[in-house]
């Protein structure tokens, strides 16, 4: 039988997780942790949200398994608890919706997210750590590196290279063999044709408020 799950985060993505893992997989919660001086409420979804330390002594890596579930908004805070939590030998269990598709050879990291009607291609590689979020599609031979957060609608056709620690905005397109650096930005709708060097920021043009709307 599963282990109960402790949850690192209190936020949207954290209540997805929750959702996902204790409603629909139907894994028992135990808790959810924060740093210390982000602890506003003493709970959260009827569970204790508890400082690191207090979790390992309540609910140690012997007898719990643990989800970091922090957002793109926060990458190296996501690198960090990832990385605390191995450290600390918790087990990192990582959950595939039923809706999505992942092809029996895909590489799967620990502690990734793939949610409804995903699509992973034969012979990607997901690191560890990684969001793939509602109708992504990362197709054939493409490798991910850890820590990486798709957005919604988000495709990488195949052959391509997506470095550690990316954001791939919404409905963001990367053709195929396409190298993107690590921790590079794609905004939504972003179409990336070309190789991107590390760290750099790519979108689409801007929306800006041109007239107001007839009525």
């Amino acid at each position: 039988m599963d282990k109960p799950l402790v949850i690192v985060g209190t936020g949207l993505l954290a209540e997805q997780v929750a959702f996902y893992l204790g409603g629909v997989a139907g894994r028992p919660l135990a808790a959810f942790v924060l740093d210390p001086q982000y602890i506003r409420e003493p709970t959260f979804l009827q569970r204790p949200v508890l400082d690191f330390v207090e979790a390992q002594a309540r609910f140690p890596a012997s007898t719990h398994d643990l989800f970091v579930a922090i957002g793109h908004t926060a990458t190296a805070a996501r690198r960090r608890w990832f990385d605390t939590a191995m450290a600390a030998g918790y087990s990192l269990p990582s959950y595939v919706h039923p809706t999505a598709w992942v092809a029996q050879n895909v590489a799967v990291g620990a502690n990734t997210l793939i949610q409804e009607q995903a699509v992973v291609a034969p012979f990607v590689r997901l690191g560890d750590n990684v969001t793939l979020c509602p109708q992504v599609g990362i197709n054939h031979h493409t490798r991910v590196g850890s820590h990486c957060f798709f957005a919604p609608g988000a495709r990488v056709a195949g052959d391509a290279d997506i470095g550690p620690g990316c954001f791939i905005g919404l409905g963001a397109l990367v053709r195929d063999r396409v190298r993107v650096g690590e921790g590079c930005v794609i905004g939504a709708g972003a179409v990336i044709m070309a190789d991107c060097p590390a760290g750099g920021l790519y979108r689409a043009t801007r929306t800006d408020r041109t007239r107001e709307v007839e009525s």
